[in-house]
Formats: C-alpha cells, structure tokens, sequence
C-alpha cells in the first residue's frame, strides 16, 4: 500500500527538480550543438578547411582536360580523323554540364556546392583555352606541316617560264631552277585593313608569257610602291616556295594580281602562291617546334594557373565564401 504521507514529502522535491527553464528547453534536443551536427559528405563539405581530395581534384582534373583537348585539337588527329579530335572536345563539354548541374542541385538542397561550383567552372575555363589554343596552334603552324609532308606533292626544278600553275595545284613546295628569283619590279600589295603583297616569280629578265607563280605576304610591302620584302625576299640563295593553304587570304591575293596584271600589263591565267624560303624543309620544322613549344609552355602555364586558382579559392573558403 502506498504511503500517503512518504509521497507528499517526496512530491514537492520532484516537482522542484522538474522545472525546466524556457531556454533550456528550447535547446533540448536540437542539433545546435557541435557534438550532434551531423557530418556532411567528406568531398563535398563546406571548405572551410583543407580537404586534400578536394584541392587535388580541382587541380588536376581540369588541367587534365585541358592537355587532352589542346593535344586533340592541335596534332595529328584532328589531321588525320577529325571525328575523333571533335569528340574529345564534346566530351569536356559534357563534364562542364555534369559538374554545373550538380553544383546546382546541391545548391537546390541546401548543402554547400563550394568545390563542385569551383570544379564547374574550372572546367569550362579548362576547355575554352584548350580549344582556343588548340586551334590556333593547329592552323598556324601543325596544318601545314602535315599538309605539306603527308597530302601533297613536293616538285623540284620547276622553270616558271616554262611551268604553269595548273601543273602544281597538288604541290606542298616548291623548288624552283637556278636562275628563278622575285620580280621585285612587278610587285603589288592590295589593301583591305591588312595589306596583301604580291611578287611575281619569274626565271630571267625577259618579259614571260604567262606569270602563274607568286610570292605573298601580309603587311610586308607599302601597296603603293614596288617594295616587296616578304619571306626571305633578301636570301641570294632562296630560290623555293611553300605553298599557301590559307582559304582566308587566297581571295585578297587574287585581288592583288589582278591589281598588278592591270598595271604592269602581265598575264596570269592560274596564280600559284607561296612564301619565298630558302629552305622549305628547315621551315617545316620549324613550324612542327613551335608547334610543339606551344603546346608544352600552355600545359605548364595551365597547370601553374591551376595551382594558384585553388590556392586562391581556398582563401576564399576559409573567409566564408560558399
């Protein structure tokens, strides 16, 4: 049987040990508390401290990107199956909207999208420069050497006299005879913004028949005067071409011959045109070095621009940035 008198000296000491004040009830289990938080995922934590995982990927995962579709866009296999090289450089597209549309959806969540918004966006910087580099590079320098070697034809000891530009449409250079040299007194330059200069190549003094074979340039000569001076115009000894394969500039020389037909009363039924070297397999490699150079000195520089971007980011994450 309970005892009623037991009871009614206990009952005021529980009720006196049961009052709990409003703040602390309010705290009561919640998750303020540090020890109760529950942990974030480990890669995708809010990086307010150094996360390994974290500053390695974003270092060299779009620096990787960068190196496989500069290599792609830049070398012989945008050469040979451009296909492929295309797809290279669709696939970095691809992980640029992989990576944004999870940065994005964690954001949606409420869960910090530090890294994975950093790694978005290095990756669109990685695949933009690789392709503006790439092609640059590949247009500038690696297409003509791998034009020039692998799809066209070299010809040697043609007579221009005797030779028309018809018969070397296929041609990556040219060796020209002994006694071929730049008709400086027949040169031309038409202007539009830039200044395309034109020079006949002809054998002998003689006037020819027909002048299908010019040396060109690009800002190299007045358009007022006959001052050629593009390529090795001053070599005594250059007497070869290699042949030009840029369908940008081919109408502007056009215009130029047309120009120097008119004044100097020539005929040219089937303009060739080429940059007047000495020696047109120097010059190819040449080109292949910077080619390559191009491409060493633009990996190392991504590279140390990646390594600063992340260093910076982090920075930016320890002072609250999210």
């Amino acid at each position: 049987a309970l005892n009623v008198g037991a009871w009614q000296g206990v009952e005021p000491l529980l009720s006196a040990r049961m009052v709990i004040s409003p703040e602390a009830y309010a705290a009561y289990g919640s998750l303020g508390a540090k020890g109760l938080q529950k942990p974030a995922d480990a890669f995708f934590s809010k990086p307010h401290s150094l996360n390994l995982v974290a500053v390695v990927s974003n270092i060299f995962f779009p620096w990787l990107a960068f190196v496989v579709i500069y290599w792609a866009l830049a070398f012989y296999l945008r050469h040979e199956l451009p296909v492929f090289a295309w797809l290279v450089f669709t696939c970095g597209l691809l992980a640029v909207a992989a990576s944004t549309f999870s940065a994005l959806r964690l954001q949606q969540r409420g869960r910090d999208a530090g890294w994975y918004g950093y790694f978005a966006v290095s990756m669109f910087i990685a695949v933009a420069l690789a392709t503006i580099g790439g092609n640059l590079t590949y247009t500038k320098f690696m297409e003509p050497v791998y034009s020039s070697l692998f799809d066209l034809k070299v010809y040697k000891d043609v007579s221009p006299n005797l030779e028309k530009g018809a018969q070397v449409m296929d041609a990556g250079y040219v060796t020209f005879s002994k006694n071929t040299a730049i008709d400086f007194r027949k040169a031309m330059g038409f202007r539009d913004r830039k200044t395309y200069c034109v020079a006949p190549i002809s054998s002998g003094e003689d006037k020819m028949a027909n002048y299908d074979f010019w040396a060109v340039g690009v800002d190299c000569c007045s358009g007022v005067s006959a001052d050629f001076r593009c390529g090795e115009y001053n070599s005594p000894t250059a007497r070869a071409g290699l042949r030009l394969l840029s369908d940008e500039d081919r109408p502007f020389y056009r215009l130029a011959v047309q120009q120097a037909e008119a004044a100097y009363g020539i005929r040219s039924s089937h303009p060739v045109f080429f940059e007047w070297v000495e020696d047109p397999e120097l010059q190819i490699r040449k080109w292949r070095s910077v080619g390559y150079k191009c491409f060493v000195i633009s990996m190392l520089g991504h590279f140390g621009l990646s390594v600063l971007c992340v260093l910076a980011a982090l920075f930016g994450f320890k002072f609250g940035w999210s």
